[in-house]
């Protein structure tokens, strides 16, 4: 299973609290993680550390986190041919505050304009899935038209004219309960399934020919088999910390899609994952390993 991943790659340090710090207070820090970051780099990481072929296509900024961020892709085995670097900046790092009390976490930004991505030889292999989040929109683009047999996933969460490009290109449109409220103009209400019917059928009246699941965070995911629109639950966990929970949701769903060719088999594999990896903090240290998944699915 070669699968080629394409997008943004950041770096995210994310700061566990005693308490969630108020204005002009000072606060304790007591556990700090510090991980890559970015959808389709973290998809490739769980992706190999599950013994799929990764290959992650990308550019990092030169800086002092460089080194870490290529340590983890090896440590993940994840083939790092197509990453590259710019030389002239800097890598896009994120702050992650997490609330104890109400399980929740705050993001603060410092985004980077890299250069695009100028190598082109990846049509060369084999490829069997590409994961594309919204970035490097050229390069996934032409991935898409070179390699058309492969199996195409894109990870949704921004509204954009080239985003919106992609969702009509792919075989599988996985978005954000936020993105799908933007683009079908319905807002969902928590438990009325009139608005998540309403929100499904807009979307799918938009882009005909793909395969829509939307990941809902706590409240599950929303998707439909042979026009009958469902909603699987979230797992009841104790939350620590969502961050890259939707990237892991995206990976795991791919590999056992690849599997298995059955997208229900495949979205509640992908639920599970997602639901498991919020016990730890940091998005590669939320990893569960595949045992798990496996069999915590053969029990529900």
């Amino acid at each position: 299973m070669k699968v080629l991943c394409i997008g943004h790659i950041t770096f995210d340090v994310t700061l566990e609290m005693t308490k969630y710090p108020e204005e002009n207070t000072r606060n304790e820090i007591i556990n700090v993680v510090e991980t890559g970051g970015g959808s389709s780099a973290n998809s490739a990481c769980l992706l190999g550390k599950w013994g799929a072929e990764p290959y992650i296509c990308g550019v990092i900024g030169y800086d002092a986190n460089i080194e870490k961020i290529k340590k983890e892709f090896t440590d993940f085995k994840v083939n790092t041919d197509f990453l590259e670097v710019d030389y002239e900046n800097k890598t896009s790092t994120s702050y992650i505050i997490l609330n104890p009390e109400k399980k929740t976490r705050t993001i603060l930004s410092k985004k980077s304009e890299l250069s695009p991505i100028k190598k082109n030889d990846y049509n060369k292999i084999p490829i069997d899935m590409i994961m594309l989040d919204g970035y490097e929109y050229q390069t996934a683009l032409k991935t898409l038209k070179t390699c058309p047999t492969a199996i195409s996933i894109l990870d949704a969460g921004k509204v954009n004219k080239e985003v919106l490009d992609l969702c009509s290109k792919v075989n599988f449109l996985i978005c954000s309960k936020e993105f799908a409220e933007e683009v079908s103009g319905v807002k969902i209400v928590a438990g009325d399934t009139q608005s998540i019917a309403q929100l499904y059928q807009n979307l799918k009246k938009r882009f005909i020919n793909q395969e829509i699941i939307v990941t809902l965070e706590e409240n599950g995911a929303l998707y439909a088999i042979d026009g009958h629109i469902k909603l699987i639950p979230a797992l009841k966990l104790d939350a620590k910390d969502t961050t890259g929970a939707g990237d892991i949701f995206h990976g795991a769903f791919a590999y056992q899609y690849f599997q298995t060719k059955n997208i229900e088999q495949a979205v509640k594999f992908a639920n599970i994952t997602a639901g498991l990896s919020v016990q730890n903090v940091g998005s590669k240290n939320s990893f569960p390993e595949l045992s798990a998944v496996q069999n915590y699915y053969e029990q529900v």
